[in-house]
C-alpha cells in the first residue's frame, strides 16, 4: 500500500512537468510582441497628440508611407543589397583575418610582443577619422568601405580567438602530446573546438559592427547605399525617409543576429548551456 500510495503521489508530479515547461515556452514571445505593440501604437499617436512636426520627428504611418512608396521601394532595395555586399564582404575578410591571426599570435610569443601592441593602437583610432583616408586610397566604389568594416570585424574576432585558445588547460594539451599528437592535430581538435564559444562570441559583436562600418564609410564617401540615402534624405529634410533606412538597418541587424544565433545553438550543441540559449 505503501509503494502503491508512493506512486500516485509522484506520478501526476513528473507528468505535469513537461506541460508547464510548453507553456513557458509558449509565452516567451508575447512580452516582447506586447512591448513592439505598444511602441509602434506610441510612435503613430505620440508625435500627434504633442504636435511634433513632422520633419523633426514623423509619426509611422508617414514612415511607412516613405518605405512603402512604389517609386521609392526599387531605390531602397537596390542600396540595401549595396550595403550588405559591403557588410558580408568585409564581415568575411576581417573574420578570416581575425581567425588565422589570432592562432599565430598565441602560438609565436614574439610576434604577439611585436604586433599586438600596434593592432590595438590601430584599433583605437575611430574609423570616422580613418574612413577619408580609404576613400583618397580606394575610391568611392566598394573598397573603401570593405576595408572599414573588415577593420571593425577584424578586432572582435581576434580577441575571441586569442581568449578561446588561452583558456584551453594545459593538462589536456598535454593529453594530447602524450599521445603524440602533432601541432595541427592540437590545434584543429583541440585549440578551435575548445575556443569556438569564445569565438562565436567575437563574431556576434563582428556582425554587428559590420552594418555600422558599411554605413560610416558610406557617409564619407560613396556612390550608392543606405548611407547615401540617409544622406539625401537629410538634406531634402525627408525625415519620413531617414527613419525608413533606419527600419531597414533594424531589420537587417535583428536578422543576422538570429540567423547567428541558431548557428551557434546548431554548432556548440555540445557546450553546456548553449541549447537554453534565447533567440
Amino acid at each position: 500500500m505503501a509503494s502503491t500510495a508512493t506512486t500516485r503521489v509522484v506520478t501526476p508530479s513528473r507528468a505535469h512537468r513537461p506541460a508547464k515547461k510548453r507553456g513557458v515556452a509558449s509565452w516567451r514571445p508575447l512580452p516582447p510582441l506586447a512591448f513592439l505593440v505598444v511602441l509602434l501604437v506610441a510612435w503613430e499617436y505620440v508625435p500627434r497628440a504633442f504636435g511634433i512636426p513632422s520633419f523633426v520627428f514623423p509619426p509611422l504611418s508617414e514612415v511607412l508611407q516613405a518605405l512603402l512608396d512604389p517609386a521609392a521601394t526599387r531605390s531602397f532595395l537596390y542600396n540595401t543589397q549595396v550595403t550588405l555586399i559591403e557588410a558580408f564582404s568585409g564581415l568575411a575578410i576581417g573574420t578570416v583575418l581575425g581567425l588565422v591571426l589570432g592562432v599565430v599570435l598565441v602560438e609565436v610569443d614574439i610576434l604577439h610582443r611585436m604586433i599586438y601592441p600596434y593592432i590595438v593602437a590601430i584599433q583605437s583610432i575611430p574609423k570616422v577619422a580613418i574612413a577619408p583616408l580609404f576613400v583618397i586610397w580606394f575610391g568611392f566604389g566598394l573598397t573603401s568601405k570593405i576595408v572599414v568594416v573588415a577593420l571593425l570585424a577584424f578586432f572582435p574576432v581576434l580577441l575571441g580567438t586569442m581568449s578561446g585558445i588561452r583558456s584551453v588547460s594545459a593538462e589536456h594539451i598535454a593529453l594530447f602530446k602524450v599521445h603524440r599528437a602533432t601541432r595541427g592535430q592540437i590545434r584543429r581538435k583541440l585549440l578551435l573546438p575548445s575556443a569556438l564559444p569564445s569565438i562565436f562570441t567575437g563574431f556576434e559583436m563582428a556582425v554587428v559592427f559590420s552594418t555600422l562600418g558599411a554605413i560610416v564609410g558610406e557617409f564619407v564617401g560613396a556612390q550608392a547605399g543606405l548611407g547615401v540615402l540617409i544622406l539625401q534624405a537629410q538634406y531634402r529634410m525627408n525625415t519620413g525617409a531617414v527613419f525608413a533606412c533606419l527600419l531597414i538597418l533594424c531589420a537587417v541587424g535583428i536578422t543576422l543576429n538570429v540567423i547567428v544565433r541558431l548557428v551557434r545553438r546548431r554548432i556548440l550543441y555540445w557546450v553546456p548551456g548553449e541549447k537554453s540559449l534565447k533567440v
